[in-house]
């Protein structure tokens, strides 16, 4: 497309710098910054290189007097919903002297906070529902249990089903009122949409509250039509989603328009080039969003709890959403990095704004968060081995493994180079960082973190448990073996990489993913065959688990939300000052960046306000469904875990 070869011209490095100063030099006001990012995307003679690209874009941070009132920068919209003013129109509103892109930015983030978690929990909750069915006639106990804890877990969604739908009505009107320009040419490009959209959010939220309330009315021989309320509601979700991160991707990769902005074709629009990684992207990060909310959930509820059977139930609903986290924090990554690999390769200027430029020490605070997230998971994981009599033998890996996860993430957190002294600020790679801070090694580093923390699971699953097969020896060296051969696999492969051209080093890194997927199926399975029919030796005692576990699935909730906040910051503000990259130009007084440092802040800010409400949330949740005496006698779970 004519659009998308326009996006990877540029002039030389020296014609940009010259337009720049005579720029700055004519007129230091707002308008600047604007010219000069189109300066950055006009076509001309050649084809700067990527350091030249990262150098120009270094240049552009020179412009801040006045442009970036602190917290009205550009990203209008982390969460992938940057609306602003089409060209021919001038005027930004302000409503009520409040910033107009602080607003939406803070709308929009609680918007998507919440959506996520409504998107994610019916997902989860309709699978646990129907292992409950399915169990009915083997073991009703286990069955009522499982029941139990899908109608647990859906009791959040009424009350965060209303904050979504109000921080979205909010939202569109602050669009609305404040970007009318902006909002015609979305609506010119995505009017039927705008229709659609409103028609399947009734469709699901007339599917939430049938599925929630009449949770009991439908039950036994009516249970199938109850699980298929649970099914069309998640199926009505997903669309809702989809048709949003229609709207999102293409406000970074337009297609379907023409070079005015004109529509030629609305399939286009929708489906283009980071329409489905993005959707892949946000499945997999709303489940371990939702699910780590949930545990949140439980551990408030257990803190709270005197009665010793309603904290066992509280215990293992802790566990399960934690569990259902840190398997799909396993392919959360490679869902990130195949978003990240269509923007780059739709425009050379994402990867060098993201990853060379502006925006490339996020990345090290994103992996000192993530770091976080992954090493609570575990560290909660392996507090859950104290549950369970006899596992000191598990128990002594812990140690190891929290190591191993501590240096690999300081291999992906390690930049290529670090300015400590002037002599090292020249450029180049650090003479010791260096070999740390490319892809290869840093794709070792946190594939290897994965396979450690699917081994600290597997050890999980055999604490107090003895398997039953005969063939239990071989199957168990075989099954520890195959786990050792996907790492070594796995590096070198990386290895391999890091000396080989860039085309064969793109490849490894996707075998590498291979590797890590195929394994993982073969040594589960496996693990699943030699635990059929296991002996138990020692049963869960849950409910005893350190109150500090608790307070751990606290934490990765608030770090979930707030690197959530981080990763939409960086997705909108890789687009500079363009609303519609390449086509709808930011031209607002408040056009520009905010540093990490003020991003940080409103960032903090929204997670405090999404919690505030989340605890009002969980608070009337509690209120409204208490665990009957009946319940608790019946239910509280013993033995090990399913």
């Amino acid at each position: 497309m004519a659009l998308n070869e326009s996006f990877r011209r540029a002039p030389t490095f020296a014609l940009r710098i010259e337009q720049f100063v005579q720029s700055a030099t004519a007129k230091r006001d707002g308008g600047g910054r604007g010219r000069l990012v189109r300066m950055l995307h006009a076509p001309a003679v050649g084809e700067a290189s990527a350091g030249e690209r990262m150098a120009a874009g270094n240049a552009t941070r020179a412009w801040r007097r006045g442009a970036a009132r602190m917290l009205g920068a550009a990203p209008a919209v982390l969460c992938g919903a940057a609306l602003a003013q089409t060209p021919e129109s001038a005027a930004y509103a302000t409503i009520l002297g409040i910033d107009s892109r602080l607003a939406a930015w803070i709308a929009a983030q609680l918007h998507l906070e919440f959506a996520a978690f409504v998107l994610a929990v019916p997902m989860f909750a309709l699978f646990i529902e129907y292992l409950g069915w399915r169990a009915e006639k083997t073991d009703r106990v286990a069955a009522r249990r499982h029941d139990w804890l899908a109608h647990e877990m859906a009791s959040l969604l009424p009350v965060a089903y209303s904050l979504t739908a109000i921080t979205g009505a909010l939202l569109g009107f602050l669009l609305f009122a404040a970007y009318p320009g902006f909002m015609r040419h979305m609506t010119g490009v995505f009017g039927p949409t705008f229709v659609v959209y409103p028609l399947f959010f009734i469709a699901e939220t007339l599917c939430l509250y049938f599925w929630y309330y009449g949770w009991k009315r439908w039950q036994g021989r009516w249970k199938w039509f109850h699980l298929l309320l649970g099914l069309l509601l998640n199926v009505f979700g997903t669309i809702v989603m989809f048709i949003a991160d229609a709207w999102a991707t293409y406000m970074m990769t337009p297609a379907g328009v023409n070079e005015q902005g004109q529509l030629v074709s609305l399939f286009d629009a929708v489906w283009n080039p980071g329409w489905m990684p993005l959707n892949i992207h946000r499945l997999v990060a709303n489940v371990t969003f939702g699910a780590l909310l949930c545990s949140a959930y439980a551990a408030y509820r257990l803190l709270l709890s005197e009665d010793a059977r309603e904290r066992a139930l509280y215990d293992w609903m802790g566990y399960t959403g934690n569990l259902i986290a840190l398997f799909t924090m396993l392919f959360l990554p490679f869902a990130g990095y195949y978003f990240g690999f269509e923007l780059f390769a739709f425009s050379a200027t994402y990867g060098v704004t993201l990853m060379g430029g502006v925006l490339s020490w996020l990345f090290i605070i994103q992996a000192i968060v993530i770091a976080v997230l992954f090493i609570g998971a575990a560290y909660y994981s392996w507090l859950g081995l104290l549950r369970i009599p006899g596992s000191q033998a598990q128990q002594r890996w812990s140690p190891v493994f929290n190591v191993l996860l501590i240096a690999g993430f300081a291999v992906w957190a390690t930049p290529h180079t670090m300015a400590a002294s002037i002599e090292e600020s020249t450029g180049g790679f650090h003479p010791v960082l260096g070999a740390l801070g490319v892809m290869a090694p840093k794709m070792i580093a946190v594939t290897l973190v994965l396979v450690v923390l699917y081994a600290s699971y597997l050890l999980y699953r055999r604490a107090g448990r003895e398997p039953a097969v005969a063939w239990a020896r071989t199957g168990t060296r075989v099954e520890w073996g195959l786990v050792g051969l996907m790492a070594l696999t796995i590096t070198a492969l990386g290895i391999y990489g890091y000396f080989a051209p860039a085309h064969i080093r793109i490849k490894t890194s996707i075998w590498q993913i291979y590797v890590l997927i195929g394994g993982i199926a073969v040594t589960f399975a496996l693990d699943q065959a030699l635990l059929r029919g296991a002996r138990t030796v020692a049963a869960v005692r849950w409910g005893t688990l350190p109150r500090r576990g608790q307070y751990v699935l606290v934490l990765l909730a608030v770090v979930i939300v707030w690197l959530m906040g981080l990763m939409g910051y960086a997705r909108s503000g890789a687009r500079l000052n363009w609303h519609v990259f390449g086509i709808v130009e930011d031209t607002s007084p408040g056009a520009g960046l905010p540093s990490l440092g003020e991003a940080a802040l409103v960032i903090t800010l929204i997670t405090a306000i999404f919690f505030a409400l989340l605890a009002v949330a969980f608070a009337i949740a509690g209120m409204a469904h208490r665990t009957e005496e009946r319940t608790l006698v019946d239910l509280a779970p013993q033995g090990q875990p399913q």
